[in-house]
């Protein structure tokens, strides 16, 4: 097995697949084999390799690619791939007993040699078995063609990049072939034509906004969310920016209206890095807008240079909300297109372990992480307002009435619905 350090963005994808998922749906009938379920995204990926980064929103690389280890969805670590480990004698070697008939989407056994993978490692086990759980951890073979090939309950039967792909069920899956015969993408389509498509019975999936849900809601379509899956946060770029006006510019935010009108309540406003199903403790982060005390600390501030994404849609009415908060304190925020004093940003949450998490947002943030227990470390990496949060995310898809239990990818099934039926 090789090595190679988790990257962020794919990292971000195994989440998708794992989450518990809230939706809109009655309560589901028996499920049933068969049937291909359409799907259009905004991503064009160029591979599903686990060792590069891919925004991988739909969770196609943990259908495809297993692990020694998984989370639970309590965040504890699972047998995957190893059904079990303990070290040696020494103590520096951790020993991992291979899970027996799996096959891999070839035909061939996946058979370690005597049945056992070795991990030379000192480390905490926790530490270890928090990294054996990476998606770039996983467990991938490269055939002599050069195709990927893995264990995962999907095969890859064809791919485009970053235009179209199919993945097929992978019949001797050993946890139990997939309910569907085939996932069918179309990658690269903006969330409009996305929407058409769905209208007009072209896709069964289609990725939307989260300030569009009741909408959709409202026209009939039926909705799928994620619990929160992506933090917003402003990110100060500028170390030379004084702390007084970073704590001014963080009280200056009124995050209740931004998720009440911006985004109509779909989001969790928060202080925290971590949202609340994952950590338990966010609320211990205040959140309240403070606008008297920000203008005590913005006396004098100067002008700062913000950036954000104009051309997403999220982020570009938050980013000019942000604006307006940060005036009615006394801090004026000039839009930046490059080189910015602070910046609006999407931090995707990457693991159900809260420590991997917490390890993954340093890293994206480019700050130092303490170890220490996740309430600590979160604090660490709060203390001098160097990253603000705003507000926490759920991912969220317009589905047809047939679709059931998406985007659980392993576990999704078409139901026969009768027309006229509502889902």
């Amino acid at each position: 097995m090789k090595r190679i350090p988790s990257r962020w963005i794919a990292a971000a994808s195994a989440l998708v697949a794992l989450a518990p998922i809230l939706t809109t749906l009655h309560a589901a009938r028996r499920p049933r084999y068969g049937g291909e379920v359409r799907v259009e995204m905004r991503a064009a990926l160029r591979t599903l390799d686990p060792t590069s980064p891919a925004a991988d929103s739909l969770g196609l690389i943990p259908a495809v690619f297993e692990t020694l280890v998984r989370f639970d969805e309590h965040g504890d670590p699972q047998p995957g791939l190893a059904t079990s480990w303990t070290h040696d004698a020494a103590r520096k070697c951790w020993i991992f007993a291979a899970r027996p008939n799996v096959v891999l989407h070839n035909g061939a056994p996946w058979s370690p040699r005597g049945g056992v993978i070795e991990v030379p490692d000192d480390r905490p086990l926790p530490k270890i078995l928090r990294d054996l759980a990476r998606p770039s951890s996983a467990i991938v073979v490269r055939a002599e063609d050069g195709s990927l090939v893995g264990t995962g309950p999907f095969r890859i039967a064809r791919w485009e990049a970053e235009k179209s792909a199919r993945l097929a069920a992978h019949d001797a899956y050993w946890a139990g072939r997939p309910f569907v015969d085939a996932i069918e993408i179309r990658m690269g389509r903006p969330l409009r034509d996305q929407e058409l498509d769905l209208e007009s019975g072209k896709t069964d999936v289609a990725e939307i906004l989260v300030m569009d849900g009741r909408r959709l809601r409202q026209k009939g379509l039926a909705i799928s969310a994620t619990p929160p899956l992506e933090t917003l946060a402003l990110v100060f770029e500028n170390s030379r920016v004084p702390d007084a006006t970073k704590e001014a510019l963080a009280l200056s935010i009124d995050r209740a209206t931004i998720n009440n009108v911006l985004l109509q309540k779909q989001g969790e406003p928060s202080a925290a890095l971590l949202p609340r199903w994952l950590s338990g403790y966010s609320f211990l982060f205040p959140a309240a807008r403070n606008l008297a005390r920000a203008k005590q600390l913005a006396v004098s501030s100067q002008p700062l240079a913000f950036a954000y994404d104009r051309q997403d849609e999220i982020l570009r009415p938050i980013g000019d909300r942000i604006a307006v908060n940060a005036s009615e304190a006394g801090i004026t925020l000039r839009t930046a297109s490059g080189a910015a004093d602070v910046r609006l940003v999407r931090l995707p949450i990457t693991s159900r372990d809260s420590s991997t998490a917490l390890e993954d947002l340093a890293a994206m943030l480019k700050l130092a992480s303490p170890a220490s227990a996740p309430f600590e470390t979160e604090q660490a990496l709060l203390n001098g307002y160097r990253v603000i949060p705003i507000v926490h995310l759920p991912q969220m898809w317009a589905i047809t009435g047939a679709v059931r239990n998406w985007p659980r990818l392993a576990d999704v099934w078409l139901d026969a619905v009768a027309p006229g039926d509502k889902p």
